[in-house]
């Protein structure tokens, strides 16, 4: 197809968003070739990609974290530019109806109102008490979502209150972060985490975290550092009409959106860390359910820490071009512990071959990943994948990255028994201390095409590689059994109401 010729005023408003006509147009052409399935061989389960441990194997991992984290630059990296108006999706709707439906509808949001972690600053609010007490539903959810009130449908997920504690105190999201991290990541005394978010939120959020430091950094809940960076605009993706034309505005502009959780890839490999901890902003529960989680989280460090050491040493061995003996044991970790499926002519190369090829694929990155058993929650989910070279691959994969039309492949996916919590350790640094350069590991195949409805508006709206599916499709993966308690994420505002974000004593 031919490409698509831009006006000036086109070009003049892709390189203001740091960005050149042809990427654009190559963005534009993924549009014409469609959706780029990934071909499915197999989901993983226990003993076939996914590894579960017993209490003396996590007790063994928890006791080598516990005994050498202290020797490593430890991070919490956490997405957290998720806006809160989805989670109130259902509130904005009733502000057009007046109401919830019906009676019983309107009665029972009034009982449930009372157990939400920001009941009370409504109910000490003038207005708010106002509301409540005409039971004037759609002036109360404007005074809780509306910029006039507590503009919780303007914030992002990270400063809307999640938990309410004795005393009538509650925290958000984010605090609840910042104080777990106190719990296993606290090298010499100091907690790291990093937060990417939505340039439109970073003056409120950092005015919040001053104050939250100010006042817990220098008590028994220890000392933070906390950083913040922005998804670059130069990641943004343009939008297509139905015809896969650019869309554009009222006013004639070209159309362009964030490039979704894999533009966040650069936020990642600008990282100064050993191991990195990824967790999404809305995956945190109560105090008293954490400190009873944390062991998991240490288990998985843990493991980090004993692969790569392990991968490190064969890499060392392998740099030297001795050894060679030792080959086969390095090719039996590789199989046995990171699952690379080797092509069937490497049994028949020479051991100087079979070296220069484990070398390549023991340098890259590692990730360790936790999975949970899939109870219905929407998201991807670990598969075996079939490569180009008929190998395969442990991959996070999400349904959109799936042909099902196709019987076979909709049939895998049907079987899978395992969830995708976003619960994991990554090592983006090789042997020698050096940082990889991440996007050398990306599958650049891996995009997706979605279809999306705004204001009466259809489109067709292109992401990026998800950050830890076609962006991490070329690192070692570990996936390891977590327990679904581990795993408590809230979608709607009505998953607060859940025990697990009510236990706080």
């Amino acid at each position: 197809m031919k490409k698509f010729i831009f006006t000036p005023k086109d070009i003049r408003e892709i390189k203001a968003s740091g960005m050149h006509p042809a990427d654009v147009e190559k963005q534009l052409a993924l549009y014409r070739r469609g959706s780029n399935y990934l071909k499915l061989h197999r989901p993983c389960v226990l003993k076939d990609g996914i590894v579960s441990l017993s209490p003396a194997q996590r007790k063994k991992l928890i006791d080598i974290y516990d005994r050498e984290s202290d020797r490593y630059k430890l991070i919490k990296f956490v997405p957290a530019s998720g806006a809160a108006s989805r989670m109130f999706t259902e509130w904005f709707s009733a502000i057009g109806k007046g109401g919830f439906g019906s009676g019983d509808l309107d009665r029972k949001f009034f009982r449930d109102l009372k157990k939400f972690p920001f009941y009370s600053r409504i109910s000490e609010n003038n207005t708010g008490a106002e509301f409540l007490a005409k039971k004037d539903i759609k002036g109360l959810l404007e005074f809780i979502l509306g910029s006039n009130g507590l503009n919780y449908g303007n914030l992002p997920k990270a400063l809307i209150p999640f938990h309410r504690y004795a005393a009538g105190e509650s925290r958000t999201a984010l605090e609840e972060h910042l104080r777990e991290a106190t719990g296993y990541i606290c090298g010499g005394g100091v907690s790291s985490l990093h937060f990417t978010i939505s340039a439109e939120h970073k003056q409120a959020i950092a005015k919040y975290l001053q104050k939250l430091i100010a006042q817990h950094g220098g008590t028994g809940g220890g000392k933070y550092k906390v950083a913040l960076s922005l998804q670059s605009v130069s990641t943004n993706m343009i939008a297509a009409a139905e015809n896969n034309l650019p869309l554009r505005d009222a006013a004639g502009e070209l159309v362009f959106r964030p490039g979704g959780h894999g533009a966040l890839l650069d936020n990642l490999n600008n990282l100064d860390a050993d191991f990195i901890f990824i967790r999404n902003i809305d995956n945190i529960v109560p105090e008293l359910l954490s400190e009873k989680n944390l062991p998991f989280r240490k288990m998985l460090g843990g493991m980090a820490l004993q692969i790569s050491q392990m991968n490190f040493a064969f890499l060392r061995s392998l740099a030297a071009e001795a050894d060679y003996p030792e080959i086969d044991k390095i090719v039996a970790h590789c199989s046995q512990t990171l699952n690379i499926v080797f092509p069937q002519s490497f049994a028949g190369m020479s051991k100087k071959k079979k070296s220069q090829i484990l070398f390549s694929l023991l340098n890259r990155p590692l990730r360790i990943c936790g999975m949970v058993k899939n109870i219905g929650e929407p998201g991807g989910g670990p598969f075996w994948v079939v490569e180009k070279d008929a190998t395969q691959t442990l991959q996070i994969v999400e349904g959109g990255q799936v042909d099902k039309s196709d019987p076979q492949q909709a049939a895998i996916w049907a079987q899978s028994r395992y969830f995708n919590p976003v619960d994991m350790v990554c090592c983006i640094k090789d042997y020698q201390g050096d940082k990889f350069i991440l996007d050398n590991y990306v599958d650049k195949n891996a995009y997706l095409i979605t279809t999306k409805n705004e204001k009466g508006v259809k489109f067709n709206a292109l992401e990026m590689p998800g950050l830890w599916n076609g962006s991490m499709a070329y690192w070692n993966t570990m996936f390891v059994e977590l327990p679904l308690k581990v795993f408590n994420p809230v979608k709607t505002v009505y998953d607060l109401l859940r025990p697990q974000h009510r236990t706080t004593s």
